[in-house]
This record gives C-alpha cells, structure tokens and sequence, in this order.
C-alpha cells in the first residue's frame, strides 16, 4: 500500500484517540471484528465500502481523515439538516461563482477552488454517485484500461466499479482523493463530509470575498425555506 495511504490511516488512528475510542469501540462501530479493524489500522486490509459508510455515523472525522482538510464549525453547522443533493448543489453554487470571478479577476484562490471542486459538475450530471467512475472516465475521454492504470487496479475491476458490480474499498477512496480530488463524501454520499468539503472552500476564500459568498448561500437557504 502507498505511503500517503498511510497518511490516511496515521490520521484514522489520531481521530480515533481523540475521541477517546478503543479499537474493540470502533470495530463494533463499523460491524467486524476488534482483529480485522486492528489490522485496518496496520494497513494490512482496507476498510470496505460498508464499513466506510457506518464509520460516516460515528464520531470519526472521515472527510479528515481522508483529506487532511480541518474545517470551521461554523461552516459546517449552517449546513445542518440539508440533504447530501442540497449540499452538492450549494458547492455548484460556490463553483459556478469562482469560475465566474476566475474570468473576470484571475486570483490564486479562485484556481484552487476550481481545481478542489472540479468533480462538481461530473456528480451534478450524474445523480448515480456510485457511477462516478463512468462519469470521470467520460469526461477524461479516457479508455477503461488507461482509468484502471491510473486507480492501480486491473481493467476487471475497474469494469465491475462501472457497472456497479463491486465498490470501493478505502485505499481506493484515497486514489479517487489523491488523484482527483473526489472526496469520499461523493460515493458515500456522507452529508457530514460533503459539509465540511463547502466549509473548507469557504474558509480558503479571502475574507472579503468570503462572506459574501456565504451570505449567497444564506439567501437560497432563505428562499427554500419559503417554499
């Protein structure tokens, strides 16, 4: 397993002590065996697509956990009780927003918000999350053989993640992440992660700019709530 994997798994060990959790905790969490999450942990098995989505509902940090991304509570509380489509549809908001500035004032900011939020528009064409591998490869114009290089998988699986024959594990997640920038939260469809993801966009935007972006994402909460 790669090196920056590691990464992933030093900070899954970092949240896990931080919230005062045992292993046996953790594995009860996530339904396997105190052994199998021991060796989670050690790299010598990867966390399934299951056992990923119950860890979403514990108090781990997975969106950290795989990002390395903090981001502010108060982002993040906002967002509470919106839909995962709703929190993807702010960030197309964001994205649309920045492509925009990105044109009329190119700035640093602007190309690392479009560059961290790129598979926005993929996912918002593709409400199948767990068809993302078919949409990327689409929009890469990419054949199947050169994606399953690329993910280190062989083209039989790669096959199988297409046609949803098969999911992916969570040193696939951090490819996806390391690679494309497609957090977790997309195939989970984790609200939490997908959250904290419009969280760290904001808070990497200056701060002039910064509020009036949230005060556009305040006034389409405002109309909703009309509704």
């Amino acid at each position: 397993m790669s090196s920056n994997y590691n990464d992933v798994l030093a900070r899954l060990r970092e949240q896990r002590l931080s919230k005062s959790l045992s292993q046996n905790e953790i594995a009860q969490i996530v339904h396997m065996t105190q052994s199998n999450y021991s060796k989670a942990e050690l790299a010598l098995r990867c966390l399934s697509f299951n056992e990923l989505k119950c860890l979403c509902d514990s108090p781990i940090d997975v969106y950290y956990v795989f990002t390395g991304r903090e981001s502010s509570s108060r982002y993040r509380d906002f967002f509470d009780g919106c839909s995962y489509w709703e929190l993807c549809s702010y960030l197309n908001v964001i994205y649309s927003i920045s492509s925009m500035q990105d044109k009329n004032e190119p700035l640093e900011q602007w190309k690392g918000i479009l560059e961290q939020t790129s598979y926005i528009p993929i996912i918002m064409g593709n409400q199948d999350s767990k068809n993302i591998f078919q949409a990327l490869r689409n929009n890469m114009n990419c054949q199947q053989k050169k994606m399953a290089e690329k993910l280190g998988i062989d083209i039989k699986k790669f096959r199988d993640l297409e046609k949803g024959r098969c999911l992916p594990d969570s040193e696939l997640f951090w490819r996806l992440y390391d690679l494309f920038r497609i957090p977790p939260a997309v195939l989970l469809e984790d609200k939490n992660g997908m959250a904290s993801e419009i969280a760290t966009v904001l808070d990497a935007i200056d701060i002039e700019y910064r509020e009036s972006m949230f005060n556009i994402l305040k006034m389409i909460r405002e109309i909703k709530c009309l509704r």
